[in-house]
């Protein structure tokens, strides 16, 4: 009897505790709104969401569009504090560092809510409306247990690169420190403060950005040449050399040779192509023996820099950690600079002014000087050029409009290049009555003119040379 009456109690249980859970979720009838759709609903003790979905055009879609409304309006009531020891108060001046922080955030929330509770759902004809709710006090605990794990695992890393630090390896130093940022980086707005065996109350955030910081601050690259001397399309047969070291300045410590620390070749000023990735040997040093300048810059620029995105490895893909770490000033470079011999050129000028000899010759020196820059090493005997450059350029007088009070001045201009041992034409180019205009008299005009014309062969004849076979 006893038996019976206790599976009895257990099904009226089991009955009450279905009744229980569906009156949790409430489903209101089609026809009639509830309030919490017309007015939102004000929960002390919980954080709420409530999202809509129009039903036209997203088939069966609604339903999981409305529940990600709902989330994202819970996750934008859930605020943001900044602990008072949080590093992000370096960065109280850079608006796009804070924003991305700001969504950075919000996104984090969203990916790693949990306990959140569906409390009603509803919908008519035209929309579908979820309504979701979740526990402060169940956020917090889980919160608090979660930061406390995270800040833990983020200690390992970070006194293991203490250690590397301790013996000079600063490579493995900022990856490890890179390691104990990737942990905390969805929580640098929280207290990350904790007990470090090595240096007591720490905060977390601050402490690492600050070390990989001052590791970056005072690793100086030096190469064994700041200037080198070259022709075109001829291999740089002298070894670069950069040495990378570590002083402290401030601290009046001697430089250390760093080891193992990868490094990045790239040409930065002129289009030669160059990409070599080294890592530095036990002096320090970083050999670039393979380099060819191909493009006919006549000054070119390498740099060595630290290869940061080697360093930073899967972590550079986020925007937020580059912009904290990856950023150009922060990274230690040196530059070499290297000094093109081009081929060796003879000037031809011919240039009147309405019909007079130009004394001046505007047009013809100015591209001469950007061609001494860019392209050719200009010699006053045509024996020893490998070609001649001659440009015939004229000006004459336009109309006056007299309405305007505009003088205008037309320009005639011919280039070529003759190929010295051949003879022959390698280059022709020019452009007639183009047009310059100013107002008083013909001087003013003359001289917009010329301007005009010399500006259309530095961006249009100049480039095209430069990509010329010569």
């Amino acid at each position: 009897m006893f038996k019976k009456l206790h599976i009895l109690l257990f099904s009226i249980l089991l009955v009450f505790q279905a009744c229980k859970t569906q009156q949790a979720i409430v489903e209101q009838p089609a026809n009639i709104t509830p309030q919490w759709v017309g007015s939102r609903p004000v929960m002390n003790d919980y954080y709420i969401g409530i999202g809509m979905a129009k039903k036209s055009g997203l088939s069966d879609n609604y339903i999981s569009v409305a529940r990600n409304n709902a989330l994202n309006d819970l996750v934008s009531e859930i605020s943001i504090k900044i602990s008072g020891n949080s590093m992000l108060y370096q960065f109280e001046n850079k608006t796009e560092l804070k924003e991305e922080f700001k969504t950075y955030t919000n996104t984090s929330i969203k990916e790693n809510l949990e306990g959140y509770e569906l409390s009603a759902s509803w919908g008519n004809e035209n929309e579908y409306w979820v309504f979701y709710k979740l526990s402060k006090k169940l956020y917090a605990d889980a919160k608090a247990k979660k930061l406390d794990d995270i800040k833990k695992r983020a200690l390992s890393f970070y006194e293991k690169a203490s250690e590397y630090e301790e013996v000079a390896d600063y490579n493995n130093a900022i990856i490890s420190y890179l390691k104990a940022f990737d942990i905390i980086k969805k929580h640098l707005a929280d207290e990350l403060t904790i007990f470090s065996p090595t240096k007591g109350n720490i905060n977390l955030g601050t402490e690492i950005y600050n070390s990989v910081q001052e590791i970056l601050h005072n690793i100086h690259l030096k190469p064994n040449i700041d200037k080198l001397f070259v022709s075109l399309s001829t291999p740089i047969t002298k070894d670069i050399i950069v040495t990378a070291a570590y002083q402290n300045v401030k601290a009046g410590k001697t430089p250390t040779p760093v080891s193992g620390l990868p490094l990045r070749f790239t040409f930065v000023k002129g289009k030669s192509v160059l990409d070599e990735k080294i890592i530095t040997n036990t002096g320090g040093e970083a050999i670039l023996s393979t380099a060819k300048v191909t493009n006919k810059g006549k000054v070119q620029q390498i740099k060595a820099a630290l290869d940061i995105d080697a360093i930073m490895g899967d972590l550079g893909k986020d925007k937020l950690s580059s912009q904290l770490f990856a950023f150009e000033s922060n990274i230690p470079q040196c530059k070499i600079t290297v000094d093109v011999e081009g081929k060796k050129a003879f000037m031809e000028m011919e240039e009147t002014d309405f019909g007079t000899p130009s004394q001046r010759k505007t047009i013809g020196n100015g591209f001469k000087k950007e061609l001494s820059e860019k392209l050719f090493s200009f010699t006053d005997s045509k024996q020893k050029a490998d070609v001649t450059v001659k440009i015939i350029c004229k000006t004459t007088k336009g109309t006056y409009l007299e309405k305007n009070d505009l003088y205008v001045v037309y320009v005639d201009c011919e280039i070529s290049i003759i190929d010295n041992k051949t003879d022959a034409e390698i280059f022709s180019n020019g452009f007639t009555n183009f047009k310059g205009m100013q107002i008083r008299d013909y001087e003013n005009a003359l001289k917009d003119a010329q301007q005009k014309a010399l500006q259309k062969i530095k961006d249009e004849i100049v480039p095209e040379l430069n990509n010329l076979d010569l």
